[in-house]
């Protein structure tokens, strides 16, 4: 704390030295006054030069702000526009998308529609297989159950089989 006392006790011994300097009116007192001033007034022109160029990039700063609001803004604008033009593109590649299913489900139908008449045809020769089928069955069991009454109205109308109707048996039960 000394070394601060006492070097302010050396700036103010200076100043009364060069008040007194003044008073005296020697030049060189007014040299250094001179200079005090003009250091002084170089301070201030420092100060206001530098207060005229921060404004000056404050302004050009808000500028700049603005220039980049208003691109900013046309940036989003055009996003919007290809936005919508992208949503365009995606319902067009829908209905393409939908019409050529819808191609090719008539295309199916239209295959299916030309082999109809060859499935009608098949199904009724199919019908016909099987009722000439269940014909030839329905025949064969009358034919079986003829033979078989038959042979039990012989057996029963015979006391003892002869060695014809065994060999006739056994053929047709083969």
């Amino acid at each position: 704390m000394e070394s601060s006392t006492e070097k302010m006790d050396t700036v103010f011994a200076e100043l009364a030295h060069f008040s007194q300097t003044l008073k005296s009116g020697g030049l060189s007192a007014y040299l250094i006054l001179l200079a005090l001033v003009l250091v002084g007034l170089g301070l201030i022109v420092g100060v206001a030069y530098q207060r005229f160029v921060i404004k000056r990039l404050q302004m050009a700063s808000k500028t700049t702000q603005e220039n980049f609001e208003a691109i900013a803004a046309d940036l989003r604008k055009r996003a919007l526009e290809v936005k919508k033009q992208d949503e365009g593109l995606r319902k067009r590649d829908l209905e393409v998308k939908e019409r050529d299913e819808l191609k090719a489900f008539v295309k199916d139908a239209d295959a299916e529609l030309r082999c109809e008449p060859q499935r009608q045809v098949l199904k009724g020769s199919q019908r016909a297989m099987k009722g000439s089928v269940s014909h030839i069955i329905m025949v064969g069991l009358k034919d079986n159950q003829t033979r078989m009454l038959q042979t039990d109205f012989k057996v029963m109308t015979s006391v003892v089989p002869d060695k014809a109707d065994l060999l006739r048996r056994a053929e047709e039960a083969a």
